[in-house]
């Protein structure tokens, strides 16, 4: 048992190998991971972080993506690169293309929420990831949210048709749950729950490890300490944990 590291469940691997593969060939602008709530997407973008060369590389990661606009993001972009802002918002994006050009690492801006981000800061982030006429990349855009984004982005068909690179994160299969949670809560506890248990548990939690941890540890609290669960009482354990 070793809660403190992650599991890297199959569906986490092949999404994550992908991504990487795609920053190595740098001819994708444009990339996006979706997923539910839970699923993994932060996870996975702190072990990709990890796995960039930063000789080559600078990720600007925007956690709350929703509050960022098209100003706000030319403004954070300028200040990381330590330079002025310019009297109009005009100035400042042309003088921060001026310099992107001249960095010796690619920017790589990765939103996340990002199914919540204004129109125009997905334009103005384009408009970024195409500055250079002479088609060097120096930025490119990983796109992170909820399945809506799809929607969304959809709706911009002059910036879907470039997203080539177009990743779903939809996280444990039924066979992976029984190693999951051994690996979070330990051989033992595991043991506790029969397959009819462990089914009904996979279809309330949906596949979604960040509500599988939280419903095993609900079912463990409710029952008896050391005694094997019976499905109707998880069942209805679940049920009461979800109407709270």
């Amino acid at each position: 048992m070793n809660p403190t590291t992650h599991f890297a469940f199959a569906d986490f691997a092949r999404v994550i190998e992908n991504l990487e593969n795609t920053f190595r060939n740098e001819t994708d602008r444009y990339l996006l991971l979706t997923g539910q709530t839970g699923v993994g997407k932060t996870m996975l973008c702190r072990q990709l972080h990890t796995t960039l060369d930063r000789c080559r590389y600078r990720v600007l990661y925007f956690s709350h993506a929703r509050h960022l606009s098209a100003t706000g993001l030319i403004r954070v972009l300028a200040g990381c690169l330590r330079l002025p802002t310019r009297r109009s918002h005009s100035e400042t994006l042309q003088t921060l293309v001026h310099s992107l050009r001249e960095q010796p690492h690619q920017l790589l801006i990765w939103f996340d929420e990002a199914h919540e981000l204004a129109d125009e800061t997905l334009l103005e982030a384009r408009s970024l990831a195409e500055s250079d006429l002479a088609d060097n990349c120096p930025v490119r855009i990983l796109l992170i949210g909820m399945p809506v984004l799809r929607d969304r982005l959809q709706s911009i068909a002059a910036l879907w048709r470039r997203i080539v690179v177009r990743e779903e994160l939809t996280g444990l299969t039924f066979d992976e749950l029984t190693p999951f949670i051994e690996h979070h809560f330990g051989a033992e506890k595991v043991q506790l729950i029969c397959q009819e248990g462990m089914r009904i548990l996979f279809e309330r939690a949906r596949g979604i490890p960040g509500l599988v941890v939280p419903m095993f540890r609900k079912i463990l609290a409710d029952s008896e300490p050391n005694t094997p669960i019976n499905p109707l009482t998880l069942d209805d354990i679940l049920q009461r944990w979800e109407l709270a």
